[in-house]
């Protein structure tokens, strides 16, 4: 996946953002939480993409971007959904951008990777961070799409 795919995929979760309207879920994320918790994954991933391509030695947790209270004010500091939307595409441009510095033996570093989901340790391994990238812009994104498309009244 090259860095305008990367842009282009987050298209279609950014469009649904701006467009539904979503029912407050009972427990759970909101649209807003789905949209900060993109937001700050894709900033977070970049983040340690530019840090591989400097040659600095980083990890990578997702625990601030799965924290209730942290969403909740991402998604106010940013105005509202509509504000969260304009997040993600910034953040989804600087994912592409990372992606377009690594260099083809760069991609392949493995950085230690810890993801929470859920309250559950779900992934704690290295992964190569262009793979990374390339999940979090495919696999990630279609799995908070589809808990987006849920909450649409």
């Amino acid at each position: 996946m090259d860095a305008d795919e990367i842009e282009a995929a987050y298209e279609e979760f950014v469009s649904l953002l701006r467009s539904g309207d979503f029912a407050v879920p009972v427990d759970g994320w909101t649209a807003e939480m789905i949209g900060a918790h993109v937001a700050l994954n894709n900033d977070e991933i970049a983040a340690v993409a530019e840090a591989v391509t400097r040659g600095e030695s980083v990890a990578y947790d997702n625990a601030a971007g799965v924290d209730d209270a942290t969403l909740r004010e991402f998604a106010e500091r940013a105005g509202g959904r509509e504000g969260v939307a304009d997040e993600i595409d910034r953040t989804a441009r600087r994912l592409a951008q990372a992606q377009r510095a690594l260099g083809a033996a760069t991609r392949l570093v493995e950085i230690p990777v810890v993801i929470h989901d859920q309250g559950q340790l779900v992934v704690d391994r290295p992964l190569a961070i262009g793979d990374f990238v390339v999940g979090n812009a495919t696999y990630h994104l279609e799995l908070h799409l589809e808990q987006l498309r849920s909450l649409r009244t």
